[in-house]
């Protein structure tokens, strides 16, 4: 909407005028927000309230142009286009790029968590209909204003790489893009503070209270804020008349004291409200332009994925919301009561690994993944690479400490990962207790467990021979820094494939201290742990399972259908059924993409070709090399090159049509 520019602060609306645009928006067809949100969000209306209602029938109404349904994920939200304060709107707690800074309930020793987000619900009305506003319950107000406080000061540290100052230039220019509000109660035994976090737009709102020098989480929490607008707003006004500079500080900010804003204020499914506003933030944060940090974007690439799934009834809401890391694991019907905190981290991790790499009889899935990654029919390196970093960063959600994503690109090969990864239904806890004998459980815990839990434990990371990373402290402080060989992930996994019987120790010594919450031990040479010893830190992993003695990575286990035991009750179900083979059917279309892919890649590689035969000629010329190629060689290469032609044309013969009167 075009406004003309303030030349003072505008007044805030008086309670009764408050009350009647709640009372027209109530009666608007597709509102469904409850009453105390709408009071909280209209007591900063920055606009005449002739220009936001109309009458219809005798009855008040909001104007129908200032409402516009949203199509998102499926689903469709009903935002309202309203003139506000600038400092109306709280920053998002729940913002994907600040992901990891807070502790989540997927992680299962997560109970004693300093910063952990209470899962967020719907909010039901008095007749107990969900509405269009969400629902937290915090311990006290004081909690309240920590949080909020707390993802405002994270919004500075994963600001990323924005390469203009964003309060100089809403100084400059005002806010010309409207942030998208949502609707939140936080439930408290001090009461019930409604307010509308900014789900798209964190910073500009972090930035206008910053410039008006308001505070966002004491207007969340205040019993009277129009008392405070009035207050406020005097204030600020009589600043501008005591100096008429444009450099004063009251008139700088009259850039942003109104803003646009869109406030959402209906939901055609209420009990999916968070998932859908929340999409645009995780839409920005996918192909983020301000470098984000890889574990928050990583994470929302996942949570995507995700949602395609619950959108598809391919997952229900709790198994998304385990896997998104918003609910704890204990919640999962596969989940035995009697699990443990390593059988919960390794159930939550391998239905990830399943919803990534689906096997071939999943089409559904298969389909859905493609799409929401943007990715060909089939898969090659990078793409492989790119499914595995989400998937490691959504894992390391049930830890304390996310670690780099990148520990898990050597887990699933390119053929495995086009096929699907087939699991053996059985927990890390059932795998350890036979991988001394076991040899495709043993395989299982080297690709698919131990990156993580190496990671987790600060044993190996995914280095990959930085000058920075050339040194590290030991566990056990010892005085300067202790020597780090040049390894990566897969040549940590590959020691330990050299050495099995230590390997398998070390497993189940990490297991157990995930269990007993305590440091891991070092483990002899047989696999027994050391509780009188020194604890086990990078150093002493470097030295144990040295880079120059690695062997192969085992191969990636169960590459054919397997057959879940059919006696004795699984503390895990098997995460899916083995595939049924291929149809000729679908076999046919596998094979045409490959030909498909195998032209582009030629086609490719002729211009490749082509290229430098140019650079070639145009060397040799400036060289006075003549002729370019010598005579045997020239001869060569053409007789090579049209081998190639001819078998290119023999090899494509078989695609073109039958002849008119001769099917087949």
């Amino acid at each position: 909407m075009t406004v003309k520019p303030l030349s003072e602060y505008p007044d805030p609306l008086t309670p009764d005028v408050v009350d009647r645009l709640v009372n027209a928006a109530l009666a608007t067809d597709g509102i469904n927000a409850p009453r105390e949100a709408l009071s909280a969000a209209f007591a900063y209306t920055a606009e005449p309230v002739e220009h936001l209602i109309t009458t219809v029938q005798g009855r008040e109404r909001i104007r129908s142009d200032r409402l516009l349904p949203l199509r998102v994920d499926g689903e469709t939200i009903l935002s309202l286009s309203v003139r506000l304060f600038g400092c109306a709107g709280s920053t998002w707690e729940r913002n994907e790029r600040n992901d990891s800074c807070w502790d989540s309930p997927a992680d299962p020793a997560s109970g004693t968590a300093e910063w952990m987000l209470p899962p967020s619900e719907v909010w039901h009305g008095s007749d107990g209909k969900p509405t269009a506003a969400l629902s937290v319950t915090m311990a006290s107000a004081k909690r309240v204003v920590a949080v909020v406080g707390r993802a405002s000061e994270l919004l500075s540290a994963g600001d990323g790489l924005r390469r203009y100052d964003l309060p100089a230039d809403l100084l400059l220019n005002g806010q010309e893009n409207a942030c998208l509000m949502v609707a939140q109660v936080y439930r408290t035994p001090d009461g019930d503070f409604w307010g509308w976090p900014t789900v798209k737009g964190n910073n500009r709102t972090k930035a206008r209270h910053h410039i008006l020098k308001t505070d966002q989480a004491a207007l969340l929490t205040a019993p009277d804020v129009t008392a405070i607008l009035q207050r406020w707003t005097t204030e600020r006004n009589a600043e501008l008349k005591l100096d008429n500079s444009d450099e004063t500080p009251a008139r700088l900010a009259l850039q942003v004291a109104a803003v646009d804003a869109k406030l959402i204020v209906g939901c055609n499914k209420p009990e999916l409200l968070y998932q859908t506003a929340q999409a645009g933030n995780r839409r920005d944060h996918i192909h983020a332009n301000l470098g984000f940090t890889a574990n928050d974007q990583e994470r929302a690439i996942g949570r995507r994925v995700l949602e395609k799934y619950r959108a598809a009834g391919i997952i229900d809401s709790t198994l998304f919301g385990v896997l998104a890391g918003d609910l704890p694991i204990t919640g999962l019907r596969e989940c035995p009561p009697d699990a443990g905190i390593c059988e919960q981290r390794d159930l939550r991790c391998m239905l990830l690994l399943a919803q990534f790499f689906p096997v071939a009889g999943d089409r559904r899935r298969r389909s859905l993944i493609r799409k929401a990654m943007a990715e060909p029919e089939l898969l090659n390196s990078q793409h492989t690479v790119e499914r595995l970093r989400a998937y490691s960063a959504l894992c390391s959600v049930s830890w304390p400490e996310a670690w780099n994503p990148r520990v898990d690109d050597s887990t699933v090969p390119v053929t495995n990962a086009r096929n699907g990864v087939l699991l053996s239904g059985k927990s890390a806890v059932q795998l350890l207790a036979i991988a001394d004998k076991d040899d495709d459980a043993f395989a299982e815990l080297i690709r698919y467990r131990a990156p993580q839990w190496l990671a987790a434990f600060k044993l190996a990371d995914a280095d990959r021979g930085s000058m920075g990373a050339q040194s590290n402290s030991g566990a056990d402080e010892e005085p300067g820094p202790s020597p780090r060989a040049r390894r990566g992930m897969p040549n940590a996994l590959a020691a330990m494939n050299a050495r099995r019987a230590r390997a398998v120790g070390l497993l189940r010594e990490m297991a157990a201290a995930m269990e007993d919450g305590r440091g891991l031990q070092r483990v002899d040479a047989f696999g027994k742990a050391d509780r009188a010893g020194k604890a086990a830190d990078q150093a002493w992993f470097d030295e144990e399972f040295p880079k120059g003695t690695s062997q192969r990575l085992p191969r990636p286990p169960y590459t054919a259908p397997v057959t879940p035991p059919a006696a004795g009750r699984q503390s895990q179900q098997p995460l899916f059924h083995a595939p049924p083979p291929p149809s000729d059917r679908e076999l046919a279309d596998t094979k045409k993409a490959g030909v498909r892919s195998l032209l582009n890649q030629i086609e490719s590689l002729t211009k490749d070709l082509t290229r430098l035969a140019d650079a070639a000629r145009s060397h040799a010329a400036a060289a006075s090399m003549n002729p370019t190629w010598e005579t045997n060689e020239s001869e060569r290469l053409n007789v090579q090159a049209a081998n190639i032609i001819e078998s290119l044309k023999h090899a494509v013969e078989g695609t073109r049509p039958p002849d008119e009167g001769h099917p087949g």
